[in-house]
């Protein structure tokens, strides 16, 4: 009959159907599938189209001695416990005509609509890639490290010396069979709405390279090196350094404004995985040169030292293509069919940030942090973070402690 006839005949393969599908709509069909996020794309992968977003939910509750309260409470500052929402993007991003790639990346927490990826590329070109837009600036491990894929809730204390999203153009390249990447661009400081920025000369010019002595051919062990360098020239010679302890609803405990024609950013960075053991590390100092007039040419300093351990056995993955960590991917997924964990890991980290030099008295502030990470899939992260902060405020005043408690709820596509 017709219909043994039918169920007789071989079936196709994904890629046959779409080699057909290409043939009847002369390669106009897109292909639609999920991949960390819905994707589109063309039979000849030419047009490339993808919808993503982050949501991470915080809640942090603080535990601050009496010298804490009295060095950093004034007026209606106040240190208290809270929940907010940190991050929720919408995110897309895309490629057409083989080689010219785009971003779109709002991020709505707040209430507001702040840019973050917002960019136009062209890829392949004789001496590399090319962006411009707003953008991370490539400075950093821990700060092109994506928020979805950083050990802790918050990125350390050191990240108040370190540049993030600016406006600018970049070129950027790997090399050494991707053991190694480059990158170099101008930027100008650009308000997180994408707002004109205007100014006499107020560039920076920032770069990075780095590499992998060491890499597994299945990426379970590695150790990754780099060196990233930026020279500024902050708005009306000004530049104001701060941070909080590493929770975002504290208030700012240390802050420091130093008058500067230009700034020196050095940074090095180093980390190693090996199985499931990663180590890391980074270092970045600041050197202000006031000038004109200026009293005092500061260096600031931060850094941090930290390390994690994946109790279900994963690794931490690396990008080869951003000299990065990549996103985790659990062995087995909590809750699922085979009745899996989720992957668990613990961290720890110790970091600081000196804002004291050449008569500049911003004071110091050194956190120690503890984490329990629960990748419930590769999507879903429920972080737990407890953190001790070390103030040392402005030269006469006591010294000070923060007991804090962060946990997240993050999902990601």
């Amino acid at each position: 009959s017709a219909q043994d006839k039918a169920a007789d005949k071989p079936q196709k393969s994904v890629e046959e159907r779409l080699a057909d599908l290409e043939k009847k709509t002369g390669g106009d069909a897109m292909r639609v599938f999920w991949k960390d996020g819905l994707r589109f794309e063309s039979a000849d992968k030419k047009y490339k189209f993808k919808l993503g977003g982050r949501l991470h939910y915080d809640g942090q509750f603080f535990d601050p001695d009496s010298d804490t309260k009295a060095a950093v409470e004034t007026g209606t500052t106040r240190i208290e416990d809270g929940t907010e929402f940190r991050r929720t993007r919408i995110e897309m991003s895309g490629e057409v005509s083989e080689r010219t790639e785009w971003a779109l990346a709002v991020d709505l927490a707040g209430g507001t609509q702040n840019f973050r990826n917002v960019y136009a590329g062209i890829k392949d070109l004789p001496f590399g890639n090319v962006r411009a837009g707003q953008f991370k600036e490539p400075y950093g491990l821990e700060q092109l490290t994506s928020s979805n894929n950083i050990t802790f809730t918050e990125r350390s204390l050191m990240n108040a010396l370190v540049p993030a999203f600016n406006a600018g153009i970049m070129l950027f390249d790997d090399f050494a069979s991707e053991r190694a990447t480059w990158a170099v661009g101008g930027f100008r400081s650009a308000g997180d709405a994408g707002e004109i920025s205007r100014g006499d000369g107020e560039w920076a010019t920032t770069a990075r390279v780095t590499g992998l002595p060491i890499f597994s051919e299945d990426g379970g062990d590695f150790v990754h090196v780099g060196v990233g360098y930026s020279r500024r020239s902050p708005t009306n010679d000004s530049q104001t350094f701060a941070s909080k302890p590493e929770a975002n609803l504290a208030p700012t405990y240390i802050t420091a404004t130093a008058a500067a024609e230009t700034i020196d950013l050095m940074g090095l960075e180093a980390a190693w995985v090996t199985g499931p053991f990663t180590l890391s590390a980074e270092y970045t100092q600041a050197s202000i040169d006031g000038d004109q007039g200026a009293t005092s040419d500061p260096d600031f300093a931060g850094y941090y030292l930290q390390a994690g351990y994946f109790l279900t056995g994963e690794n931490r993955p690396y990008n080869k293509a951003q000299g990065c960590f990549g996103a985790l991917k659990p062995n087995s997924n909590a809750f699922g069919e085979k009745g899996g964990l989720g992957a668990w890991e613990v961290a720890a980290r110790v970091s600081s940030l000196d804002l004291d030099d050449d008569g500049i008295d911003g004071g110091e502030l050194d956190d120690l942090t503890f984490g329990v990470n629960w990748y419930v899939n590769q999507n879903t992260r429920l972080m737990l973070d407890y953190i001790v902060a070390d103030l040392d405020p402005t030269a006469g005043a006591p010294d000070g402690t923060t007991n804090i408690l962060a946990f997240r709820w993050q999902f990601a596509f």
